[in-house]
């Protein structure tokens, strides 16, 4: 195997990454590589030397680099593709084709990313959102459900997607989901959530299958089976879970931009409104970092100071 693919391996078998940043960290990767190739860092059939002459030239992360932001890309488009690079350099650090840490080569080249404030619905907005699905259907009722699933338990568009039968306990009021680098984390399934989740598998499976689930006896087949389907039989894509949630935001006063994800950041955002700590949301998110959940403070933050500027007579 050649250097990318045995990369791409490695990801996927040392590190657990998933399908999805496998596929972008070696497209990111490929960019660099056509960069080089186009600036002559790099021949069209690199030599182990050519590697390391590679990654030992600050200046050829820099030339790409500055070639992103002439066309613009966002700051988290740079960070991203610089990742990338430097997961490659550890590699072939690993590999025994670079002889020193390559971290320490691209040290202090800094992408510059800058944090956004997430986007989310207001309570009402979700409330309003949550009505909208025809529930005397069968795909209504599934809609339904899996708004409830995504708002409600704050999950990632992969992980409700990938719910299987056996991932829910109703006895013991609970779910479990595999999330990034499949890592398992396990979930409170309660109120408006479980019944809508309850109603939608009521119409979609046989009444044996749903009294096993309701039992906790699934057999093995039955257990693997898709929470949420698309055609009969067939796990529902996330492509279609993405549009179901924008048609539906499309119908709540003409919203755009609304995605599954925002759903899992209002939920977060709803959490620490109500007077959650900080790391019970961070666990509920499966955040392996603070820091990735505390983006979340800033957004409460945010809408404070919205509200006390509308509201204080001395605020302007």
């Amino acid at each position: 195997m050649d250097h990318v693919t045995a990369f791409a391996h490695h990801l996927t078998i040392e590190k657990g990454a998933s399908e999805r940043t496998v596929t972008a960290y070696v497209r990111d990767l490929g960019q660099y590589l056509t960069t080089c190739r186009n600036l002559d860092h790099l021949p069209d059939t690199p030599s182990e030397n050519d590697w390391r002459t590679l990654f030992g030239d600050r200046p050829a992360v820099r030339d790409h680099l500055a070639m992103l932001r002439r066309r613009k890309r966002t700051p988290a488009t740079v960070a991203r593709q610089l990742a990338a690079i430097r997961a490659f350099a550890r590699y072939l650090h690993l590999a025994g084709v670079l002889p020193i840490v390559p971290a320490a080569l691209i040290r202090g080249t800094s992408a510059g990313r800058e944090r956004r404030l997430p986007r989310d619905l207001t309570e009402e907005m979700i409330e309003d959102l949550m009505n909208l699905p025809d529930t005397t259907t069968p795909r209504g009722r599934r809609d339904r459900a899996m708004l409830e699933v995504i708002y409600g338990l704050g999950l990632r568009l992969a992980e409700v997607v990938g719910l299987n039968l056996g991932s829910l306990d109703f006895t013991s009021e609970r779910v479990r989901v595999l999330g990034k680098g499949d890592k398992e984390r396990i979930l409170p399934l309660l109120g408006l959530t479980a019944r809508k989740l309850r109603d939608h598998l009521e119409g979609c499976f046989t009444p044996d299958v749903v009294l096993s689930m309701l039992d906790g006896i699934l057999n093995s087949a039955d257990a693997s089976r898709p929470v949420f389907e698309g055609r009969p039989g067939r796990r529902i894509s996330p492509r279609t879970v993405q549009y179901r949630v924008a048609l539906y935001a499309g119908q709540l006063a003409g919203l755009r931009g609304v995605s599954p994800h925002t759903l899992r950041h209002s939920f977060a955002t709803h959490l620490l409104d109500g007077g959650a700590g900080i790391r019970v949301v961070q666990e509920l998110l499966g955040h392996e970092h603070l820091a990735t959940t505390q983006i979340y403070t800033h957004l409460s933050r945010a809408r404070l100071r919205e509200e006390f500027r509308k509201a204080h007579p001395r605020s302007d």
